[in-house]
């Protein structure tokens, strides 16, 4: 009887200490449940990064060309203005050349008929000095001869 009561305390106490460990399995599987979901959400959440940041770099390449597209465009347009604009300016510097001769020419047949003209006054001043003092001469003579009288 002392080995069926040892044999049954033996049989308890394994039954007892299966219970523990099915309990700790349970516990553990439990647990590793929990990590293998939350490896699989944390794996979708990668895998969704990983496409979020791949369609972010197919977007950022878009933009790309399109703003090189954009500026080549606008460096041609610039170009083409300012090849326009340097012609435009030569035009003007050509012309403005032109006007300042033009200006020079007129200028100076200003100066010379001025100064032609200033000769014949000076020529006139003398001739009617000359006459105003011829006149004077006589007037003064006549007084004289009138005094004389």
């Amino acid at each position: 009887k002392d080995k069926y009561n040892k044999t049954l305390q033996e049989v308890d106490s394994l039954k007892h200490e299966l219970e523990t460990r099915t309990e700790l399995a349970r516990r553990h599987n439990a647990k590793a449940n929990d990590l293998k979901n939350k490896v699989a959400e944390w794996e979708t959440v990668v895998k969704s990064e990983k496409e979020e940041k791949l369609d972010i770099s197919a977007d950022m390449v878009r933009q790309y060309k399109t703003m090189q597209s954009t500026m080549a465009l606008r460096i041609h347009l610039l170009e083409t203005n300012l090849a326009h604009m340097q012609v435009q300016w030569e035009t003007t510097k050509a012309k403005l050349e032109e006007t300042e001769k033009e200006k020079a020419d007129l200028q100076r047949k200003y100066d010379d008929a001025v100064e032609k003209w200033k000769g014949k006054m000076r020529d006139m001043e003398q001739k009617y000095e000359g006459i105003l003092i011829e006149a004077m001469d006589a007037v003064a003579g006549k007084l004289e001869q009138a005094q004389a009288r």
